[in-house]
């Protein structure tokens, strides 16, 4: 097939078109990069996590413990506030998140994850109190759900305050062995190193597409 006549207009319109090809090839490229720096800030923070927990519990009795370090809490269970966080998946099942809170010596309390559970029946608190101090969850709700009796869809300090009528807790938690059949939860990045790698794949496949189309393009028009 023949080239179209020349025209300036057109000429123009197959720069242009050059020019947003080429972008398109820069901003993609440019993706891939980001992802692979977030896959190499995943593998240092799993190597970080790692070496934190590796630590011997800290005994821990007042005020905000850090983060990721094992602790040893020193105070007592409040199993009467204990509340359950709905539709956690577990190995394809859904099931419970079991949340205990734990009052230290001066008071304040912590929220502890003691694992997965796939009813509303979970065991009983331990003497088990070696615990992970984690950030806060991020949890996606799209409506302002209501509690059911201690059932939650989701949970954050003042809501999980208001329903207990305890203080509010100043610390969130992940208990560091499983016990009685509950499946730990573990302090691993939401989102893995490799589905960042993944991310760049993709990313720069479609720069190697756009490189071809752009060649393509360029071969069979006239400027």
């Amino acid at each position: 097939m023949k080239n179209p006549p020349y025209t300036p207009i057109l000429a123009q319109r197959r720069r242009s078109a050059l020019i947003c090809l080429a972008v398109l090839v820069v901003i993609t490229f440019c993706m891939g990069l980001w992802q692979l720096g977030r896959a190499h800030d995943k593998q240092i923070l799993i190597a970080q996590l790692a070496k934190q927990e590796a630590l011997a519990p800290l005994p821990w009795a007042k005020g905000i413990p850090p983060l990721f370090r094992p602790i040893k809490l020193i105070g007592q269970w409040l199993p009467q506030a204990e509340i359950l966080l709905d539709h956690r998946i577990e190995a394809g099942q859904i099931g419970y998140h079991v949340i205990t809170p734990f009052q230290l010596s001066d008071q304040s309390i912590v929220l502890i994850n003691r694992g997965w559970w796939p009813d509303t029946r979970p065991p009983k608190t331990s003497d088990n109190t070696i615990v992970n101090a984690q950030p806060w969850p991020r949890y996606i709700e799209l409506a302002n759900t209501q509690p059911t009796g201690h059932i939650f869809q989701n949970i954050n300090p003042a809501r999980f305050a208001a329903w207990s009528k305890l203080p509010q807790p100043h610390t969130y938690a992940l208990i560091q062995e499983g016990e009685r059949g509950l499946i730990v939860q573990h302090s691993q990045p939401a989102i893995p190193p490799e589905r960042h790698l993944g991310y760049t794949a993709t990313w720069w496949g479609m720069s190697l597409v756009g490189v071809f189309l752009w060649i393509r393009f360029k071969r069979e028009t006239r400027l």
